[in-house]
């Protein structure tokens, strides 16, 4: 699912020109900064980019997964003869198993 998800969201995921500019002042900054790191704190700053980035493609693909699925909730009670999603009865019944939950244990 987690992969199905990826291809959807890079599918739809559209070049924006914003992007593309911070994109080319992150890489300027970074090489400015690179040049007055020694070798030691360019490793640091390389790793902490790298880790920035991914942190960053995983917030966007997990955005766009809950987005999904809110989109496939909606479209599923749209089909059903149900009545609709009540978020204080997901609540209730949510506490009502914790509850049967810590009693069994």
């Amino acid at each position: 699912m987690h992969d199905y998800m990826k291809a959807l969201y890079h599918r739809f995921d559209s070049p924006v020109e914003k992007r593309d500019y911070l994109e080319q002042q992150i890489k300027k900054i970074h090489k400015q900064l690179a040049g007055q790191l020694g070798k030691q704190q360019r490793k640091l700053l390389l790793r902490l980019v790298d880790l920035e980035g991914a942190l960053r493609d995983e917030a966007c693909l997990h955005s766009f997964m809950s987005g999904y699925r809110l989109a496939h909730g909606i479209h599923q009670e749209l089909l059903a003869d149900q009545p609709p999603y009540n978020f204080e009865d997901e609540d209730e019944r949510l506490a009502c198993e914790k509850i049967r939950n810590e009693k069994e244990t």
